[in-house]
């Protein structure tokens, strides 16, 4: 080297002559540099890591580090491993990784699962109509993630001492299914050191899926090659989930929001796709409803008698051929005082008797009320008094039509009102016992944390199972959330009621600094008002909050089995496990794991002792 070439070098490492020591620090800091860029600058296009998790956790997109990833309740670092009854639609997460330079032309399957007698679950081709499940065992769907930049602010969904803890940034909630055909569709790219989500349901048939393992083989294909494949085992127990709901979930659908985001259809087609938005609420175990009429329609009808959830409707599944039980005589905009004014004292006598005489025929037991107003302010408590006092002294049938009404009891409101439903935060368990007492009922609505999960996106995904646990264990019969579609800015935002981008924006309750997913539990497949953002699928997708719901859902029939069959004391320890305090009881955090694994853990050794019980029984009857 020539003498100005050092020097020029020496002056370039800011020192006349350099120390050993510096000499070594420099090539120390050199080599580590190397050995963190050279696998990026050596790294070849595609998936470097493949991981699995169950139904309770949301993972995040550039959550690359996650603590679970190793292990887990339905992953041991090499295979899948997930468990269910007959009747019972179980799932997992499939969370792929990619290198440096992203991995491109990327497709998941789990072509089948087999029994060791040959019966087999399949996962089939995709349908264009998503809710048409006979015959597919096996259903996939892709993860939307959501920017969250912002949480959700305190007071409406959770007290500041319970917040929801590292729950910003790109979320996944919208589940897509594998045949969109817009945006979302497969194959799929992912982006350099980015997650994506796969989501699989598999349906455990209830007539002729004989108990024991299941294995098939999870297939990543990578620009046409089958690069990774994974081992899945699935536990099917001896035991059958009932079609009946036990546990009333209430889901408000504004219908009239559903074909101003599809494209245009008669009046045919617009019946059709109303009915693969109930189809898929029955699917997850929920209710939509916006209130009934005496001799509705007869796709109206339909829904009462179970006719809609059958397989010549193309629905195969939990609940199949039972019909709604929630039916009530009006909702929001029938509202006794504030809306529909043919429930007020003109005429409102033989409205409310022919109602009853109506669902006594068409739903025997059903659930119904007449809606009074919704969370009534402490001025008009004197006309929802005289309201409930008018109705209960109707000399006929409609005498025995339920008052219901959003608020906390309250002795303002006389004896008037029948069915309480308090939000989370005001349910006294107290006032609760006391109302029963008097022969009134107790539901809730919403959630608000640490009293019960939340349905925000920006919450952990297992709040959404709290609801159906927290009323098992205080023996609440239905649960109420306001909103399933909610796909516009509430009245109370500056921009009124204005079409949300629920794809894009994360707030869908106010405006800067708004809640996040608040009303949004089910996305629209179409979308002729952001075309952008239009997926090809004419019906609706669910969220892993409404998939939480349904896990919830069956927990609670678990826990139903249980009872039913003496285990009432092992029942009651889960959920104490599970849910130690809600409601009333709550105090300052949230009692229970927001880990999915720690719930899995508890419903496993339930169905043990549940297999264990109905076997012996069988047995015995033999």
């Amino acid at each position: 080297m020539a003498k100005g070439q050092g020097t020029g070098i020496l002056f370039w490492l800011g020192m006349k002559r350099p120390s050993t020591s510096r000499i070594l620090l420099l090539l120390t800091v050199a080599c580590g540099a190397l050995f963190v860029l050279l696998p990026l600058i050596l790294s070849k296009p595609g998936i470097e890591t493949v991981w699995a998790i169950g139904d309770g956790d949301k993972i995040k997109k550039y959550d690359l580090l996650h603590p679970d990833r190793l292990k887990n309740s339905v992953w041991d670092g090499r295979q899948i491993s997930i468990f269910g009854a007959r009747n019972e639609v179980v799932a997992f997460q499939v969370i792929l990784q990619a290198g440096a330079h992203g991995a491109r032309a990327v497709d998941v399957e789990l072509p089948e699962l087999h029994h060791e007698s040959g019966f087999t679950l399949r996962q089939g081709a995709e349908r264009q109509d998503p809710t048409h499940t006979v015959d597919v065992q096996i259903e996939r769907f892709l993860q939307h993630y959501l920017h969250i930049t912002k949480p959700s602010p305190p007071g409406w969904f959770y007290n500041p001492e319970a917040a929801p803890k590292n729950m910003t940034g790109w979320i996944p909630d919208a589940l897509v299914p594998f045949n969109a055909t817009g945006k979302g569709e497969t194959p799929f790219d992912i982006g350099p050191l980015q997650n994506q989500g796969v989501w699989f349901d598999v349906y455990i048939p209830k007539t002729n899926a004989p108990a024991g393992m299941y294995h098939g083989n999870v297939l990543v294909v990578e620009q046409g090659r089958t690069t990774i494949k994974i081992p899945v085992a699935v536990r099917v127990y001896d035991f059958t989930l009932p079609d009946d709901n036990h546990f009333q979930t209430m889901l408000f659908i504004a219908r009239d929001g559903i074909p101003r985001r599809h494209r245009a259809r008669g009046p045919e087609g617009l019946r059709e796709l109303v009915a693969r938005y109930h189809r898929l609420a029955h699917r997850h175990g929920v209710e939509l409803t916006d209130g009934f009429r005496p001799d509705p329609p007869q796709h109206r009808l339909d829904l009462l008698t179970g006719a809609a959830f059958t397989r010549a409707r193309g629905y195969e599944g939990p609940g199949e051929g039972v019909g709604y039980r929630i039916v009530p005589a009006n909702f929001y905009g029938g509202n006794v005082l504030s809306g529909n004014r043919s429930w007020r004292r003109e005429g409102a006598w033989a409205k409310a008797d022919t109602f009853v005489e109506w669902i006594k025929c068409a739903r025997p037991g059903a659930t119904t009320f007449l809606y009074v107003i919704d969370e009534p302010p402490r001025n008009m408590f004197g006309r929802v008094r005289e309201a409930g006092a008018y109705h209960h002294a109707n000399p006929g049938p409609g005498k025995d039509l339920p008052m219901f009404v959003t608020v906390y009891p309250d002795p303002e409101l006389g004896d008037g009102i029948d069915i309480w439903c308090p939000t989370a935060q005001m349910l006294s368990l107290h006032e609760k016992r006391r109302e029963e007492q008097r022969g009134r009922r107790m539901w809730y609505y919403n959630g608000h944390r640490p009293y019960s999960g939340t349905q925000i996106t920006d919450a952990p995904a297992v709040d959404c199972r709290v609801p159906a646990w927290a009323c098992w264990k205080h023996d609440i019969e239905l649960w109420f959330y306001w909103h399933a579609n909610h796909w516009f800015h509430n009245y109370e935002s500056e921009r009124g009621h204005q079409n949300q981008n629920v794809w894009v924006d994360p707030i869908t309750f106010g405006d800067e600094g708004g809640i996040n997913g608040d009303g949004v539990l089910i996305y629209a497949g179409e979308d002729a008002i952001f075309p952008e953002e239009d997926r090809g699928i004419p019906g609706p997708i669910a969220s892993i909050r409404l998939k939480n719901i349904r896990r919830g859902a069956q927990d609670y029939e678990y826990l139903w089995l249980a009872q039913q069959n003496g285990l009432t004391e092992e029942a009651r320890t889960t959920v104490d496990a599970c849910v130690p305090r809600v409601f009333s009881d709550a105090m300052g955090d949230v009692s229970w794991s927001e880990k999915g694994s720690d719930w899995d853990r508890q419903r496993l050794q339930l169905a043990r002792k549940l297999e264990q019980t109905i076997s012996g029984e069988r047995g015995r009857q033999r």
